[in-house]
């Protein structure tokens, strides 16, 4: 499943994710990704949705009026596509004066949500 070429009018999208029988949502960047999108914790991964991830590796993705099970992996520090992925972010959020990509690239946590299932 890929996502609809309609998400990318939105810049945010809406994670919700479960942590101790409790659901948590965040509002967070995102950019496409082979079969979903990759997120980014600039903190290096201390936020409560990447924790959520981390533990349960799935939850509820929404952008617009779409809504999709996801599935989570997190890139490691070395990989290609992690890299890619921070370029991505840089060109769609990084206004034309400001440049974080050497702090992402060093602290970042990447994760790459596959959408499984439509929810919509």
């Amino acid at each position: 499943m890929e996502l609809p070429a309609a998400a990318l009018e939105h810049r945010y999208c809406l994670l919700t994710t479960r942590s101790r029988n409790r659901a948590h949502t965040a509002e967070l960047w995102f950019v496409p990704a082979p079969g979903g999108v990759f997120l980014m914790s600039g903190s290096g991964g201390l936020t409560t949705w990447c924790l959520a991830l981390q533990a349960e590796e799935e939850g509820v993705l929404r952008i617009g009026t779409g809504a999709w099970q996801v599935r989570a992996a997190f890139l490691p520090q070395d990989a290609p596509e992690r890299t890619a992925a921070l370029e991505a972010f840089h060109d769609r959020y990084d206004p034309p004066d400001r440049d974080r990509r050497g702090p992402w690239l060093r602290d970042a946590a990447v994760a790459h949500l596959v959408l499984v299932r439509d929810l919509a």
